[in-house]
Parts: C-alpha cells; structure tokens; sequence
C-alpha cells in the first residue's frame, strides 16, 4: 500500500509541475533577447496563410516554444555544465578550439534562404539606379579551420559563400570578399575574438580596407588601434560553459591625426537621443562588452558627416557592422544604418526619402545564412 501510496503521490506531483510550467510559459510575457547568447529570440509568431503555406510558421512556432520555455537558459547551463565534465568538444554548437578559441559551427542556408535570394534580386531591379554592394564575412571557423581538432570536421562555407557572391554578381550587386585578405592576415592579426563570434577591431579595420578599394572610397584617414578592455569573455563562453583560460582584449580604433577628421552626428531614432561618440565606453562593464560599439540593437539611425563627400550610404546590417561603421563615416554626408530584424517600415520609403545612392549589405555569414528577416523587409 506504501509503494502504492508513493507511486501515485510521485505521479500526482509530476503531472502538477508539468501543468505549472505549461501554465507559466503561457502566462509569462515572451522575453525579445537573450543576453547570455547574444541573440534576438522568437516571439510568437503572427498567422498568416502565406507563411503557413510556405512553412515559416511552422519554423517560427518551433523557434517560439524553444526560445520562450521557462528557466531555460539554468537549463542551458546545466547541459553545458554537463558536457565539459565529460570532456566534450562541443556544447550548444560552440566547439573547443586549439590556441584557447571557442567557435560556433557553420551554418548551412537554411530552406527558407531561395526566397532571401529572389527577395534580392527583385530588390536590385527596382532600384537599378542605386549602386549596391554585398559584404559577406567569412565566420572564424572557416578563416581558422586549421585550429579545429582532427576528429571533428564542419561544413563547407565557402562552397556555399561562393555560390552565393556569384548569384549576387548575377543580380548586378558588387561583392566585396574580404577572405583572401584574412587568410593571408591570420597569422600577424587576431581577426576573432577568442570567446565570442564577433571578429574583432582589428578583423573590422582589415574588412574595412579591404572594402573600401572595391567601392572605391577615397580616405586619408588612419586609425590606431587602443585595448579598453583587457578581460573580456564572450557570448560564446556563457552559451557553451567552456571557459578556456583566455580573455579577449577589446580595441576602439581612433584617428591618428585630427588633420583629416570630421566627427559625426548620430542621431538613433528610436531613443531620439544624439551623440557624436561611435564607442560607448560605459557599455564594457557590462556582461555583453561588445555593446561599446554603438550600444543595444536598434532598427534604424542616421550618421551625419559634414564636410565629406555628398552622398548617402544605406547601410543595411546584422551585428558585424557595429565595429566597422565608424570607418565609413568619413566616406560619406550621411549614412542611414537598418537591423532587418528590428526595422518594420517601409525600405522603399527611406530610399526615397533620404535619396540614397549607394547601398551596402554587410552581415556575416552564419547569421546570413539562417535569417529570413532580410527577405522580410526587402519584400513588404
């Protein structure tokens, strides 16, 4: 009768916290970012029959119920807890890298990325007048792959980097590959932070250079690099639990000389608040340091340059840019910056408004290859 008694206590108990946890996820407001992975998460998607038709809603549900479950980042922490105690190469798509590197594994174009590519080639039809370019970056594990150990093997990005770059040449967009430029750079620059999947300052200024011959950017100015932060650990650390002995330095890069040098407005529409610092120096004493360039996410901000060249640059970008963009602004009158996965307007209507001549697309390649939020934006 004790065991009976036990057992049906135990299932009774069971059953309750299942309905508990159901009931909370439910009541719960969905939470838009995870700082510990450094990522927008998904909300409850929106129904529409297209969607549905096409299977993004039900990709986008999936997403929802695993981006939104409850304590799940303790959950994370405790499987990543797990798999170090095993010796594992590999937790939460972060593997353990030699020379102390933690990098995520490469994303392959997901199946929604057909309608990202059209979505672009209709975009570069309708403004056949505007110039435009496509910055791709390459992702450390394909520029480091010689540091990955032998048992574990990746996918080819640049089988499908290439393809890509060659599609976007087709569609009459300018492609900027900065991979040459990096394989050659690897050995004398640390292009990537160690615990993090940002490239770094350094990696930015390289892509930068290298950028600017291809759309020929006239720019007297140079910069030195200077370390901030000498400590920082990564959204790669806190996604994976692997701590491997080695901070990342964090560098803002400064003109040498004020001879040439023009500061800029920027002015960030959603906090209508303005400033002429590109570096947010408070922002390394939080947990995500990478924030000191340009702060949080935000849709859309204008940068004004007076004195430069009179024309204006659509900047339209995931994270990678945060640390390139203050490059750019001596190149240009004024640059309109848009995150697709914030920015709910109308692109057309900015174009317009800001009678944009040049556009650049700068993402990297994982994030690239797995958002369909570009394709969401250019199509409205």
């Amino acid at each position: 009768m004790r065991n009976s008694s036990y057992t049906r206590i135990t299932g009774l108990l069971f059953v309750v916290c299942l309905a508990a946890v159901f009931l909370l996820n439910l009541i719960l407001p969905d939470k838009t970012f995870s700082a510990v992975e450094n990522r927008v998460l998904q909300t409850l998607p929106s129904f529409s029959v297209s969607k549905y038709m096409e299977g993004r809603y039900e990709t986008k549900l999936e997403n929802y119920v695993n981006d939104q479950f409850l304590l799940r980042n303790g959950f994370i922490r405790i499987k990543s807890a797990a798999d170090v105690t095993e010796g594992k190469l590999e937790a939460n798509g972060v593997y353990r890298y030699r020379d102390h590197y933690l990098m995520e594994e490469i994303s392959t174009p997901n199946k929604h990325f057909v309608y990202t590519k059209n979505a672009l080639r209709q975009f570069s039809r309708q403004y056949s007048n505007v110039k435009m370019y496509f910055l791709l970056a390459p992702n450390a594990a394909n520029i480091l792959s010689d540091k990955l150990p032998a048992t574990v093997r990746m996918a080819d990005q640049n089988r499908y980097m290439d393809s890509f770059l060659s599609d976007l040449h087709s569609f009459g967009y300018t492609t900027i590959d900065i991979r040459d430029a990096f394989r050659k750079a690897k050995e004398d620059t640390q292009l990537y932070y160690r615990t993090d999947h940002h490239w770094t300052s350094d990696g930015a200024y390289l892509a930068y250079r290298t950028a600017a011959k291809k759309m020929k950017l006239d720019n007297k100015t140079t910069y030195d690099g200077y370390a901030v932060k000498n400590d920082f650990r990564g959204t790669l650390c806190s996604k994976s639990g692997f701590v491997n002995g080695r901070d990342d330095a964090i560098k803002i890069y400064l003109p040498d000389s004020r001879q040439n040098y023009r500061n800029s407005v920027i002015y960030y529409a959603d906090t209508k608040k303005k400033t002429t610092h590109f570096y947010q120096l408070d922002n390394l004493k939080k947990k995500d340091a990478y924030t000191v360039f340009g702060g949080s996410n935000h849709p859309m901000y204008t940068i004004q340059t007076p004195g430069t060249a009179n024309r204006t640059l659509l900047l339209i970008k995931d994270s990678y840019a945060n640390s390139f963009i203050p490059f750019l602004s001596q190149n240009y009158r004024r640059i309109i910056v848009v995150d697709p996965r914030y920015f709910f307007e109308d692109i057309g209507d900015l174009i317009d408004a800001y009678k944009v001549d040049e556009i650049l697309f700068l993402y990297n390649a994982n994030t690239f290859f797995q958002d369909d939020s570009l394709e969401m934006m250019l199509s409205d």
